[in-house]
């Protein structure tokens, strides 16, 4: 975990069970919980999940996450090959950031035995958290 700021790569290292970080999949199960089934249910298999570099995150029933972050928006696109239908989920603005700031808190609950990465992740949310405070003072719009 060297990056010092959040972007792309950070939720792909975060999501990957194959990262140094050493947790496993509970990033990606927090992800889906948080992020995801907090707008919509969606059927996924975070045990056979794996995650590409440009996050596209897909399981062995051929169920795919894309998630596409940019600086006032994540959007995900769902896509589960049982239905015709490719919801997607937005969050814009401060929901973006206040739904990355619950994700971060449930992954820091589970990082007490693993204090850097504890402190990495304390880190980005509270980039993000400054973000939200410098958009309320001086709107980036």
């Amino acid at each position: 975990m060297a990056s010092k700021t959040f972007n792309t790569a950070t939720i792909a290292r975060l999501l990957s069970h194959e990262d140094e970080h050493g947790m496993g999949r509970v990033f990606m199960y927090t992800f889906l919980n948080e992020v995801i089934r907090q707008k919509r249910p969606f059927p996924f298999d975070c045990e056979s999940a794996q995650v590409n570099p440009n996050l596209m995150i897909v399981d062995k029933q051929g169920r795919s996450i894309a998630v596409e972050y940019k600086r006032n928006r994540l959007n995900l696109t769902l896509n589960d090959q049982q239905s015709e239908i490719s919801p997607r989920i937005e969050y814009k603005d401060e929901a973006y950031r206040q739904v990355l700031l619950d994700w971060l808190a449930a992954c820091i609950q589970y990082t007490s035995l693993q204090p850097e990465l504890r402190k990495e992740l304390t880190r980005y949310a509270q980039s993000i958290q400054r973000r939200i405070w410098f958009t309320k003072v001086l709107p980036l719009h």
